[in-house]
């Protein structure tokens, strides 16, 4: 078995870079990710309306809109709050009434950039109500984010390179050549994840540099790719 395992290593090189012996030329992606502290969030939450009068129910929905935008006010969260989408209204029955119901749902988003207003925000959402019976926040989830990324650009555009060096260096290896100069590359925009109920990470390294310190806070995740064209030499 151990024979076979300089071949799987040299298959896995080759499948990584696009080798031109025509121009003799080496194309790679290198790729970065680093974890760094939040310093913004954005609550998406839910308001479903619950009327057997269709001609009332979003006058019940803009009032409770209201009515949570002024609490919002009064802690201090001064960012106005954005519907996402278009309201889905439909018709229900209602197993404990026995009454066919309007259901009228929003989907809302507020931004806050002081993270030291997120309990303010989470205790609002989980007390809000409406005078009207059947009126409720359906849902609620908080994403933490990063308002500039592009501070951490030279960081990410180094550690991308030192990748694209090293897979270059190893597919000109597997082919018996040197690695020459580097005669193009273009680099992405970074791209940012985020930490929330829904999403965990789901795609990004977990064996990502943590610049977060000793923070308790959740991290996000961004990366970075560059694509890379070497010269290869004999």
């Amino acid at each position: 078995m151990k024979r076979f395992i300089p071949l799987l290593l040299i298959a896995a090189v080759l499948f990584a870079a696009d080798v031109s012996m025509e121009d003799s030329t080496l194309y790679v992606t290198g790729r970065a990710s680093i974890l760094v502290l939040p310093d913004a969030a954005a609550a998406e939450f839910g308001i479903e309306i619950r009327e057997i009068d269709v001609e009332n129910i979003t006058t019940l929905a803009h009032d409770m809109v209201a009515s949570i935008a002024k609490e919002f006010g009064k802690a201090g969260i001064d960012q106005p709050i954005i519907q996402q989408g278009p309201a889905d209204i439909y018709t229900e029955l209602n197993w404990e009434s026995q009454r066919v119901e309007y259901v009228y749902g929003l989907r809302l988003n507020c931004a806050v950039d002081d993270l030291s207003k997120v309990d303010k925000l989470l205790g609002i959402l989980a007390s809000a109500s409406s005078k009207t019976e059947g009126s409720r926040i359906s849902s609620y989830t908080i994403n933490y984010f990063v308002k500039d990324p592009e501070q951490y650009v030279e960081k990410l555009h180094e550690m991308a390179m030192t990748d694209a060096k090293a897979q270059a260096q190893k597919a000109a290896s597997a082919h018996g050549l040197k690695l020459g100069e580097l005669k193009y590359s273009s680099q992405s925009e970074p791209f940012t994840g985020y930490m929330s109920v829904w999403d965990p990470y789901t795609s990004w390294d977990f064996d990502a540099e943590d610049l977060g310190g000793k923070s308790t806070l959740p991290r996000v995740a961004l990366g970075y790719e560059i694509s890379a064209t070497f010269k290869l030499v004999e």
